[in-house]
């Protein structure tokens, strides 16, 4: 075990899995009214659900120890709760959730067809969930009221009520079967993706790139047959395939916390990346001790500095500035004057003015 790995602290991660599965347990029972509007045939699901949360806030947690992580959420935070600043921050922030996360833009430019993909799979799933928890937690529930009426309760409070025949009912019973549509066309555009294109071929993994594809078109599909088997087959084989759909869609929660799915927690992080990338433009910039080019902010340079620092990595040079200090070209030049031996001079440079133009 190297010294960086020994440093990792799972207790406090430990425990902070434990509360927030305590915490979902807690709201499950008040959210159903002392589990009077539960569903004991969902007890699976909701077991899963239970351990999975707690599996995620610990991996989470484990996630903010890595010191580049640290020093973004740090930051991001920090900066976001400038006095003078929030307001703006609020409007910048809203615009990245809107543009990246709900958008997927940031897919697009990488290509149409990617993000129709990743559009998909994600409002796909993310609809599906939306749907399915609170079902599953007993949070929502429908009692029948009149000849067709549903009558919506949450937490035990009731709502509105749906005509069974109008086509505002017809959406929400059919919600699930709309999302299991989308994952399955963005599954099947992922999966030709992988088995066609050379760049993802050469790096791809099958339990890291195509399992989990494939549980989502499982249980896309084992859902869709359980909405045949009701309408159109008069149940038949229905405990059989909800016995075979619970499975599929236990496995997926379970891979959550630790697959590739991971990453849906971690990239609302991404609203503060660049919301610290964007603030540094308008802060002390640093410039480079052999060009003079300004090239990065100065709180940018001294977090990089104390990441390398803690990560165990000392560039300090002879004249006791450190590799940080340069700026990317003037790195590279160093670095290539270090391997042919020859003497470290500082040439004139030209960016389309010289940098000692003013």
């Amino acid at each position: 075990m190297n010294e960086r790995t020994s440093q990792i602290n799972y207790v406090n991660p430990t425990l902070i899995g434990l509360a927030a599965s305590i915490l979902l347990t807690a709201l499950v029972v008040i959210g159903s009214r002392n589990l009077e509007h539960f569903d004991s045939a969902l007890f699976g699901y909701t077991v899963a659900s239970v351990v999975a949360f707690g599996a995620i806030f610990f991996r989470y947690a484990l996630w903010l120890q890595r010191p580049a992580t640290r020093v973004y959420f740090r930051r991001g935070i920090q900066l976001f709760f400038q006095r003078r600043k929030f307001a703006a921050n609020t409007v910048d922030s809203s615009k990245t959730l809107a543009k990246n996360l709900v958008g997927q833009r940031f897919i697009f430019k990488r290509g149409t067809m990617r993000w129709l993909m990743h559009f998909l799979i994600m409002w796909g799933c993310l609809s599906a969930a939306a749907v399915t928890f609170p079902l599953v937690f007993g949070w929502v529930h429908f009692n029948l009221e009149g000849e067709m009426g549903y009558r919506t309760y949450l937490f035990g409070f009731p709502l509105t009520v749906l005509n069974g025949r109008s086509v505002m009912a017809w959406i929400v019973f059919h919600a699930l079967d709309f999302s299991a549509l989308m994952v399955i066309a963005g599954c099947a555009i992922a999966i030709q993706r992988r088995l066609r294109d050379r760049g993802a071929i050469a790096v791809q993994q099958f339990l890291l790139d195509f399992v989990p594809h494939l549980l989502l078109i499982a249980i896309s599909v084992s859902g869709l047959m359980l909405t045949a088997s009701s309408l159109w087959f008069d149940g038949y084989m229905y405990s059989f395939i909800a016995l075979s759909h619970q499975a599929v869609v236990i496995m997926t929660i379970f891979f959550l916390p630790f697959g590739k799915f991971f990453h849906i927690i971690q990239r609302p992080a991404s609203v503060g990346v660049e919301l610290y990338q964007s603030r540094s433009k308008e802060m002390e910039q640093a410039e480079c001790p052999r060009c003079g080019t300004k090239f990065a902010a100065q709180m940018w340079v001294d977090d990089l500095k104390g990441v390398v620092r803690e990560l165990g990595f000392d560039y300090t040079l002879e004249d006791g500035t450190t590799l940080q200090d340069y700026c990317p070209r003037c790195k590279r030049i160093m670095r290539g004057l270090a391997y042919s031996g020859l003497p470290n001079k500082a040439e004139p440079v030209f960016y389309g003015k010289r940098a000692d133009e003013k």
